[in-house]
């Protein structure tokens, strides 16, 4: 049998949303800096041997100052970036009913965005492949709610959209992986 391999997965520290800056480049707040800063000793904690991140500014800042203390490259892989719901710029003004609308009707999506289905099936491959690529050890990924939220569901049918929005920046779970995939997860205090 095959050694476990885990993943720690991630969501980012709290960031500063601005209607001036396309959502993919929002930063972290100052106290987002702060959260990034705080996880340092909880993550130097855990046996992680590499370190991966959505190519989000406010994923790759959350896991810098970690990766950093403990001489680790941040690995940018674009597939464990935030589930898209459109193909614009702009943050949506109606994004929390969209995804609401989306956690109903998983195979929906809005013009130029990614539906529930397409979303969790990147995460899904994504991680995969980061556990087989790590047999029997552990790595940090660093991701976003909805798609963390849809990661999950894949695992756990009854994490929906409530428990996706009661998620926390930052929040950190574990996932196991056995056989070939994920067989539990179980949320890491922070």
């Amino acid at each position: 049998m095959a050694p476990e391999s885990r993943i720690y997965l991630l969501r980012h520290a709290e960031s500063a949303p601005s209607p001036d800056v396309p959502e993919p480049e929002w930063p972290l707040s100052h106290d987002g800096r702060r959260q990034a800063e705080k996880l340092v000793p909880v993550l130097a904690e855990l046996p992680i041997l590499a370190v991966y991140s959505s190519p989000f500014p406010r994923a790759i800042d959350t896991v810098r100052p970690f990766a950093d203390r403990a001489g680790l490259p941040v690995n940018l892989v674009e597939d464990l970036r935030e589930r898209r719901l459109s193909s614009g710029v702009a943050p949506l003004p109606q994004w929390r009913a969209m995804l609401k609308k989306a956690w109903a009707e998983v195979d929906w999506a809005p013009p130029g965005g990614e539906s529930n289905v397409q979303c969790q099936r990147r995460m899904v491959a994504t991680l995969r492949d980061l556990a087989a690529a790590h047999p029997g050890e552990a790595v940090l990924a660093a991701s976003h709610g909805n798609a963390i939220a849809l990661f999950l569901n894949s695992i756990d049918p009854s994490f929906g959209v409530e428990e996706w929005a009661a998620l926390r920046n930052p929040e950190l779970f574990v996932i196991h992986y056995g056989g070939g995939g994920p067989a539990s997860f179980e949320r890491i205090a922070l």
